[in-house]
């Protein structure tokens, strides 16, 4: 499987309040190596500074204000880097940029969904069974781009709603290839979640700022070509997470949804999938097909938003069918799967909760009753339940779903 494997392990998910506090520490951390990451050298020999003078003994007042003075001294450049970002969030500022429509080839179509648009191919959806070869050498920003990361990542922070978690710096696989249609292997690799925030995630806006007076950053120009058509994920130089999502059915009928909450990158306060988010290195383990390895990832993620985390809901069977892919304009054209899950229980049987770790969100589950199911099934748009607004990858699993008309 390549060396990504090396910083996993076959762990179980991780839930309840020993996430939430890895979660924060993972937060602050996250930040903090944005400032470290130029300054770790200061800090070692600051540190090591330290170490000696204490290791001599503090036998005397002058050795305590040596030691008060090295620290002070080697501090100076990262409380130097801290004033300079809170001086560029004052400096930088966007404007909206909404990625325009493209020119499509082949059997790419562009599918319209409520809250955004997605790139799809059905030979590409037919030809998802590929093997994938996994890149040690985790996605590095473009220049460009990671000139304006500490600023992005701390405006992201200040403008978070106070309910909500600060962003941490995570661990998840990106995906460097368009999966051809005449099959193949796809290369994945590892991208930070900071690294996507300062590159997918920018799509839609025109980052400017007001010294320079002219766009420090926009990655329209990485995703749509002077002729107007999309271009290939390995010529973006953007992260390209890759999304998994799946919708899940009972064995009595009923299909089990999630409201997003206010943490939700993509869709806040809509209603989403039965599991929906990004695939992490821990999917990649022991498998080395695409469908297996994205498969793995939507399972992780129902299980973990469906709160079927206790040990007798571990051994409740799921099943999973990977049906599509597409490129999320709304993201930066980043790479989404698209499944539906079969739950090998009935409702009655579930014990469906929301853990600690994921309040931020999920809101409330949303059952849909086995004849508003068959409604779906028959083309009835969501909105017509009267639950709600659909998130796009909500629209693109029952699209999926609806043509094969099975599990």
């Amino acid at each position: 499987m390549g060396e990504l494997d090396t910083v996993t392990s076959a762990k179980p998910v991780r839930h309840g309040a020993g996430l939430w506090l890895s979660h924060r520490f993972s937060a602050s951390w996250g930040w903090a190596r944005l400032l470290l990451i130029k300054n770790w050298a200061v800090v070692a020999g600051t540190v090591l500074s330290l170490i000696g003078v204490l290791a001599l003994g503090v036998e005397s007042l002058g050795t305590g204000v040596i030691a008060v003075v090295l620290a002070v001294v080697g501090l100076i450049p990262l409380v130097s880097d801290w004033v300079k970002v809170r001086q560029e969030l004052q400096d930088l500022y966007s404007l909206d940029h909404p990625v325009p429509d493209v020119v499509l080839e082949g059997d790419w179509q562009l599918v319209r969904c409520a809250q955004g648009r997605v790139v799809t191919s059905p030979s590409v959806d037919r030809s998802l069974d590929r093997p994938v070869a996994v890149d040690s050498r985790p996605y590095r920003l473009p220049p460009d781009l990671a000139a304006v990361k500490p600023t992005v990542i701390a405006l992201a922070r200040s403008q978070r709603s106070r309910t909500a978690a600060p962003p941490f710096d995570g661990l998840n696989v990106g995906l460097c290839d368009d999966p051809d249609p005449s099959g193949g292997a796809v290369r994945l690799q590892p991208v930070r979640y900071f690294d996507m925030m300062a590159s997918n995630y920018l799509a839609g806006h025109q980052w400017l700022s007001r010294s320079l007076g002219r766009p420090v950053a926009d990655i329209t120009q990485r995703l749509i070509s002077d002729d107007g058509r999309l271009i290939a994920l390995n010529s973006t130089g953007l992260g390209n997470q890759v999304g998994v999502s799946t919708v899940a059915l009972t064995t009595d009928g009923w299909m089990l949804l999630v409201h997003q909450g206010v943490a939700s990158r993509s869709s806040a306060g809509l209603v989403a999938p039965s599991g929906s988010g990004s695939l992490e290195p821990l999917d990649l383990v022991g498998r080395d097909r695409l469908s297996d390895v994205v498969a793995a990832g939507m399972e992780r993620e129902l299980r973990e938003e469906l709160g079927l985390v206790s040990t007798a809901m571990r051994d409740v069977r799921i099943e999973t069918q990977v049906r599509g892919y597409g490129r999320w304009l709304e993201k930066g054209a980043k790479p989404e799967f698209y499944g539906v899950t079969r739950i090998h229980a009935e409702l009655r049987d579930l014990d469906l909760r929301i853990d600690v770790s994921e309040r931020q969100f999920v809101t409330r589950h949303v059952p849909i009753r086995p004849d508003d199911v068959r409604r779906l099934l028959a083309g009835e748009r969501f909105e017509a339940l009267g639950q709600g607004v659909p998130s796009v990858p909500l629209e693109l699993c029952l699209a999926r779903w609806r043509e094969s008309q099975s599990f």
